[in-house]
């Protein structure tokens, strides 16, 4: 039972004053060690007030008394607590009482509490949610009427905008509430029981995993907890075995995007079980590395750490596998301090061309890696968590490097690994871990090192495959799917419609903001700047962690992140910013290319298949980011601009439409 008291309203006011407020205390004891005289004092307050307006309620409309009641609702895991929840025929009332009148914190708090129903509560799925705050002040209805009366698209109709009403008012709002409602009466008992299932983005996950939460209390479904969690504990027992077995091991994860790869491997990296011998998390994505330390180093702090106590703890918790691999090779050839690596995004590990290019140095990162841990002479163990289908850069070495590395160790390695990794499936982009497959009897395979269900996209399991048909350019097959059903994309030729339709869209502590692709560089004649020096130099933790007063966070929509800078994390809520560098030239074909400058600058055709795939991959990216929804901004163009020909991007608004994009 989440709530501390449940009935029917018909109930709810035959019980006297004196018993509600002891069923209240009385569940409060059971919950809190100290019992505030405050809060006693506020229930006494709101218990009248409420029996008052649901008598009212219920004189004006005898199907009030068969409405349901819940008191001090709990949103699991969450330690926050909703005042009442009304159950007015199907739909829920989350309500919230205030002294005084009411700032935009109590708005935004209460449409926060009514977000994390809306999507995360079974019992709320599909239902229509509405968020009142009870205030001093009163507002008239018209507006309030009208947003009622609009069917359900997307999350700013399922759950209203937060309104501040008085009790005074609240009969009338809540009757008519009633009149837009369906037929059926939910059940408190079942409603309150109902499953949780939330599903934070990758931050949310590490702050949960860093303090205490296993990967089972924040898995977002039956089905992917008991996948998640399998595969976790699968790699630990490999982990386990390699320490008893004092043996070298290496494990590949694989999994579609979005489907808890990073998850598992922060679930492994601070799990208890590993804190006497550490699992050290590293990966090659600056701006995910510099966002989640950044992250660590804020969670420290708030539980009492010095500044540089913070930044070590935040170092240890993520590391960037550059830093780790010119610690080891540059400076120390000693072995490392840790037994167990977990290397994300492995198959975008550079091969020996990139590295030389960067680093000067004649080997692989696989090949790198393989041969610091070796410097254990008892054990080791590498974890790679596999993704496909999203390479996005030059010198990503895939797969095959790893198998290459595997062949040419100096010690025999135990490889573990799922079937993808062999036969090269969708997860691996078509790659495999040995191109002779001869090799294969060297792998240890199992089913549950793949993980087959994404979990980004809150209201849509087809979105992946809606971004695939989109990228291919079939429009048909991608309007089949009605994508837009679930998971609102909607489509402007302003880019000032856009970020005003991203700040109406967002609920609560909903993040949003804008993305766009590397190769987009004609975004500057909208305003957005797309240089590789600013973006490498922009501070892109404060961008994913600044709240909407801090005019580097994405909030402000000022600066759109790429490809690079997006990978790996996401948003509530995005405006994908969409550039010449892949538009349509007719009706059935997509132009890849790329901006030659110049005193006359052209788009130039991509002619390398390897940096076609790139750019694909790059949209790809793009359209996989977004956890509630995106809207997308296609340029109008200029007519006197050779770089920026209104006729492609309209054939290319077109074809989003024929996706099923919804105009704006």
């Amino acid at each position: 039972m989440a709530s501390f008291f449940r009935e029917s309203v018909q109930r709810f006011l035959s019980t006297s004053h004196s018993e509600l407020l002891a069923r209240l205390e009385s569940a409060y004891a059971r919950h809190y060690s100290k019992q505030f005289t405050s809060q006693t004092v506020t229930w006494e307050k709101d218990i009248s007030l409420l029996q008052s307006s649901l008598s009212e309620c219920a004189a004006r409309s005898t199907s009030a008394l068969e409405w349901q009641i819940l008191l001090e609702f709990s949103i699991p895991r969450k330690e926050r607590r909703i005042d009442v929840v009304l159950l007015v025929r199907d739909s829920i009332v989350v309500l919230e009482t205030k002294t005084g009148s009411v700032d935009a914190a109590a708005r935004s708090q209460v449409e926060e509490y009514a977000r994390l129903l809306y999507y995360f509560h079974k019992g709320t799925a599909n239902r229509r949610v509405f968020p009142l705050v009870l205030g001093s002040s009163v507002h008239g209805m018209e507006a309030f009427v009208a947003e009622l009366t609009k069917g359900a698209v997307s999350i700013k109709d399922w759950v209203s905008v937060a309104r501040e009403t008085s009790w005074q008012h609240l009969p009338d709002e809540l009757l008519h509430i009633q009149r837009i409602s369906g037929p059926v009466q939910l059940n408190a008992s079942d409603w309150d029981e109902s499953a949780y299932f939330p599903v934070p983005d990758i931050l949310a996950a590490a702050i949960a995993l860093r303090t205490g939460l296993n990967i089972r209390e924040i898995a977002h479904s039956e089905a992917s907890e008991i996948e998640i969690e399998s595969l976790r504990q699968t790699v630990q027992n490999y982990a386990d075995r390699a320490r008893a077995e004092q043996r070298h091991a290496i494990c590949f994860l694989t999994g579609v995007p979005g489907s808890g790869k990073t998850l598992v491997g922060l679930s492994l990296a601070h799990s208890a079980e590993n804190r006497s011998n550490p699992i050290h998390f590293m990966s090659g994505n600056g701006p995910l590395v510099k966002v989640l330390q950044h992250l660590f180093t804020k969670q420290s702090r708030a539980d009492g750490a010095t500044a540089s106590e913070a930044r070590i703890n935040a170092t240890t918790l993520i590391e960037n596998v550059h830093v780790f691999a010119r610690h080891y090779t540059d400076e120390d050839r000693t072995a490392p301090s840790n037994h167990a690596v977990i290397f994300d995004e492995a198959q975008r590990a550079w091969n020996r061309q990139q590295h030389m290019k960067k680093f000067k140095r004649d080997y692989s990162e696989p090949e790198m890696l393989i041969r610091i841990m070796e410097r254990h002479d008892d054990w080791a163990l590498v974890i790679a968590l596999v993704g496909g289908g999203q390479e996005i850069n030059d010198g990503e070495a895939g797969l095959e490097e790893w198998g290459r590395a595997l062949l040419s160790a100096q010690k025999r390695w135990q490889i573990y690994a799922s079937p993808e990794v062999l036969r090269g499936g969708d997860s691996t982009a078509g790659h495999r871990l040995f191109e002779d497959q001869t090799h294969d009897d060297l792998v240890q395979t199992d089913d549950s090192l793949h993980l087959r269900t994404s979990k980004r996209s809150l209201r849509s399991d087809k979105l992946a495959a809606w971004v695939n048909y989109v990228i291919d350019g079939d429009a048909e097959k991608a309007s089949s799917l009605n994508v837009t059903k679930k998971f609102p994309i909607s489509l402007s030729r302003d880019l000032s419609t856009v970020r005003a339709e991203l700040q109406h869209q967002c609920r609560g502590l909903s993040r949003f903001g804008l993305v766009g692709s590397s190769g987009a560089l004609r975004l500057r004649s909208a305003g957005l700047e797309p240089s590789s020096s600013f973006h490498a130099a922009y501070p892109w933790e404060h961008w994913y962690l600044g709240g909407a007063s801090d005019v580097r966070s994405s909030f402000r929509c000022e600066v759109f992140a790429t490809e690079f800078e997006i990978q790996g994390l996401e948003l509530d809520w995005i405006g994908v910013c969409w550039g010449g560098d892949f538009v349509r030239v007719s009706t059935d074909e997509w132009a890849i290319r790329r901006l030659q400058n110049g005193e006359k600058p052209k788009w130039s055709p991509i002619k390398n298949s390897e940096r076609r795939t790139y750019r694909r991959n790059a949209y790809r990216v793009l359209l996989t980011r977004a956890r509630e929804g995106m809207v997308i901004f296609v340029p109008r163009g200029d007519s006197t601009e050779p770089t920026n020909r209104p006729e492609e991007f309209d054939r290319t608004a077109n074809f989003l439409k024929a996706c099923g994009v919804v105009e704006l």
